[in-house]
Order: C-alpha cells, then structure tokens, then sequence
C-alpha cells in the first residue's frame, strides 16, 4: 500500500512540476485525444486464502475478455507526455479451484478506473514512421469480481482499491494529425480484498490480494 501510495504520489509531481515547465509556445497544439480498444489475456485470476484449519486456497481463473479506454493527454519537455484515461475491462470466469481442485463454476470479472498516465517517447530519427514509447499510470480502480463455483463455494469484490500499470507500444502517423497506436499493458491492483465461503460456509476473514491484468491496446488519436 505504501508503494502504491508512493507511485501516485511520484507521478503527480512529476505531471505537475513538468507542466510548469512547459514552453508556452505548445499552447493547445500540444494537447490530444482518442479511444483505444482492449483485449485482456487469459489466464488473470483471482487469488484469495480463507483462514481455515488447514489453509484453504481459492482461485478464480478468467477466460480472455475486452474493454476499451477514451482518453485526453498533453505534450510535455523532455519527450514526455500526460494523459487522463478512463478505461473499463470485461472478463468471463473460467473457473474455480478449491486446494487446486477444480469446480463448476460461473461468473466474471470487469474493471473500471480513472488512471493518470505519463509517457516518454523514445527518440528515434526524424524521418522514422514509428514512434515507440514506454509509460506508467495510477489510479483507482473499482473492482467487481463474481466467482460462484459448486457446493456454494464463492468468492466476491465489489470496491475501490489503487492500481497501476506499466506500458509499452508504438505509434503509426496516419496523416499529420492523427496516429494509429499499439501497446502492451500490464496492470495491478492492489490490496484487492474479497468476501468468500467455502462450501455454504462463509469465512469472516479473506486475506487481501493483487489483481493481476495484461492487454494488448489498438488506439487512434488525433491532435485537438
């Protein structure tokens, strides 16, 4: 909680202090907008321990889904970029293990945020038609996970926690005022804690755990 806490900080200021620092020349020229769309990867899960006697481990497991993120950012010095994203996610249960074994089950998994990005673009020569780039955001991030497997075994989310992400991809310009973007991103969010049972019996205490996702994001934007 502390790293996240320091990550959100850190960004802000960094955001913040090179805003101030931007060349008043930029004006709105510097600012753009677009949409992306999101394939998540198979394979996410949701991982919770109920303190029984022995430990009991429960799993959710997601099938890969789709969102997609509309956003608004800014030039900055130093190749630098700032966005605000608001991006939404959708994935169907695969399914639940109960001490690795596993159950019928149904269910998903879907996830909303604000996120706070700052990018760099890696310099490249002039006469490059790729531009690649790598980044990171902050958020918070609201979570809603319904695994329900057989014997009323379930394991449920439904609250606001920290995220965030690291980012790699690409530009493509399409003409002198628009690009076609492809990226890579991995997501976390953190102290994600749960209400779960085992059985019909419901545990009073779920441990917290990180919410792990990775997409690939195709994007367009343009310049405002």
């Amino acid at each position: 909680m502390h790293t996240s806490k320091s990550l959100i900080a850190g960004l802000f200021l960094l955001g913040g202090g090179a805003a101030l620092a931007q060349p008043d020349d930029l004006g709105a020229s510097g600012v753009y907008g677009g949409l992306r769309g999101s394939y998540a990867f198979s394979g996410n899960n949701v991982t919770t321990w109920a303190p029984t006697t022995p430990m009991t481990q429960l799993r959710g497991s997601f099938a890969g889904g789709g969102g997609g993120s509309v956003f608004v950012g800014t030039h900055l010095p130093l190749n630098l970029r700032l966005e605000v994203e608001g991006l939404y996610r959708y994935q169907p249960l695969s399914k639940v293990s109960l001490d690795g074994v596993q159950v019928a089950a149904t269910g998903h998994t879907q996830i909303a945020t604000p996120m706070m990005n700052i990018l760099w673009d890696i310099p490249v020569p002039l006469d490059s038609p790729i531009q690649p780039f790598v980044g990171m955001g902050v958020g918070a991030a609201y979570t809603e996970t319904v695994a329900a497997g057989g014997g009323n075994t379930y394991m449920r989310q439904s609250r606001w926690d920290p995220a965030y992400s690291f980012m790699a991809g690409l530009s493509l310009p399409v003409d002198e005022y628009s690009r076609l973007t492809a990226m890579y991103r991995w997501m976390q969010v953190r102290d994600a804690g749960h209400k779960c049972a085992v059985s019909g019996t419901v545990q009073s205490v779920c441990l917290n755990n990180a919410v792990n996702s990775s997409a690939v994001d195709i994007g367009y934007e343009m310049d405002l």
